[in-house]
């Protein structure tokens, strides 16, 4: 009974709405029709309570419902992050929301593939489906939203290349795919991207060699590209990303020696190269990045002095250029380093004595020294700044009584100096 009470309320509401478009053809009207059908395509669609109209209403809206906005009487935004939607994208009224400007699906329930059809969005600015379980390629149709200035595509079951058709996309400001399982090369096509600020790529399975066309990113502030497995030598058209802060090329196969016009990129915040096979000197003119706050080398096959240079580096907090194969002493220029508060340099081949100026970095709670070749006494002002947690200096050539400094450094949480002289 209940069903036979409830069938003709349905077929109320269908006609209603079927005659408001074909009396009124109010675009609103043709607008919640569509959403509803797609509404009516989910698993859970009792997650969308207010997308619905009443039987009475001789023009429908969805200029209410939780999610929408709307310019004048078109949906214009639509807004269901973090909502449990749950359900595909193929019943998604792509072609009845030509104005639409916005799509924000992220942190939802939604599966299956991304259908070329977006295409039709013609209008969108900004499309974020992030957080999902989307799966299949990125449509290359999804080149032709011309409008676009922010892609983000994060953390689904995405496989297959990166479409060469992304290159299309002059306005985008912002394209982010990283946490996806794609494959294939970084397309050199990206280097068109004029506007693109932030380029997000890592936690997947890119191979290839990197474009040197990245280079012509000249907006580009970000670029997030490590846990690939990207080969061959890094671009030295890198050097022109004058606006870059961040670089992030580490757990890769790289190789070949670290272009030394990375000391252009004078506006770096953050550089991190290890985990890859680079080979080859530090470059003494990485000294020119003045901004620099973290440097990350370790786990490579560099070889020779640190650069004295590396002292000019003035605001670097965190330093680690552990297992290489670096000689050579502690540059005495590294008193400079002021805010340094962890430095590593284990598991390489250094030695001479270490700098007594090393007890001038009050902000050092982390200093990592075992696997060298270090001579000499300890300094004897290691615990000056009374930061130092962690000192850690076993396996070198060590001699002479620990200092005293050491003995009463309040801080210390682990030391060790086991398998010296």
């Amino acid at each position: 009974m209940k069903r036979v009470a409830w069938l003709p309320s349905l077929l109320l509401l269908i006609v209603t709405l079927h005659t408001c478009l074909s009396d009124v053809e109010s675009n609103s009207t043709a607008e919640a029709l569509a959403l509803l059908n797609w509404k009516a395509s989910l698993t859970n669609r009792s997650v969308l309570p207010s997308w619905t109209v009443s039987p009475g209403n001789a023009q429908a809206s969805p200029c209410g419902w939780f999610g929408i906005h709307c310019k004048g009487d078109s949906v214009s935004r639509i807004n269901l992050t973090s909502y449990g939607v749950k359900g595909t994208f193929h019943a998604f009224p792509f072609s009845s929301l030509p104005d639409l400007e916005e799509l924000d699906l992220s942190i939802n329930g939604l599966f299956g593939t991304i259908p070329p059809q977006i295409n039709q969005l013609s209008n969108l600015t900004y499309l974020d489906l992030s957080y999902n379980q989307l799966s299949g390629r990125i449509p290359p149709q999804i080149g032709q939203l011309i409008h676009l200035k922010t892609l983000h595509l994060v953390q689904n079951l995405l496989n297959g290349s990166i479409p060469e058709e992304i290159g299309q996309l002059e306005s985008l400001e912002e394209l982010a795919s990283q946490n996806n399982y794609l494959n294939g090369s970084i397309p050199s096509s990206l280097g068109n991207l004029a506007n693109l600020t932030y380029l997000y790529m890592l936690n997947n399975s890119l191979y290839g060699n990197i474009p040197s066309e990245i280079g012509n990113l000249n907006s580009l502030q970000e670029l997030y590209i490590d846990n690939n497995q990207l080969a061959g030598s890094i671009p030295s058209t890198f050097g022109k990303l004058k606006h870059l802060r961040l670089l992030h090329l580490s757990t890769n196969s790289l190789s070949g020696s670290i272009p030394s016009e990375f000391g252009h990129m004078e506006s770096l915040n953050e550089l991190a190269l290890f985990k890859n096979n680079l080979s080859g000197f530090i470059p003494p003119s990485l000294g020119n990045l003045t901004d620099l706050t973290i440097l990350q080398l370790y786990e490579n096959k560099l070889f020779g002095p640190i650069p004295e240079e590396l002292g000019n580096l003035k605001l670097l907090v965190f330093l680690e250029v552990s297992q290489n194969q670096l000689n050579g002493s502690i540059p005495s220029s590294f008193a400079n380093l002021s805010n340094l508060e962890t430095l590593f340099l284990r598991d390489n081949q250094l030695f001479g004595p270490i700098p007594q100026e090393i007890g001038n970095l009050m902000k050092m709670w982390m200093l990592e020294l075992d696997g060298n070749q270090f001579t000499g006494q300890l300094p004897q002002n290691i615990c000056r700044g009374g930061t130092l947690e962690y000192f850690i200096a076993n396996d070198n050539h060590f001699r002479g009584p620990i200092p005293k400094d050491l003995k009463n450094c309040s801080s210390l949480k682990r030391v060790r100096l086991e398998r010296n002289d």
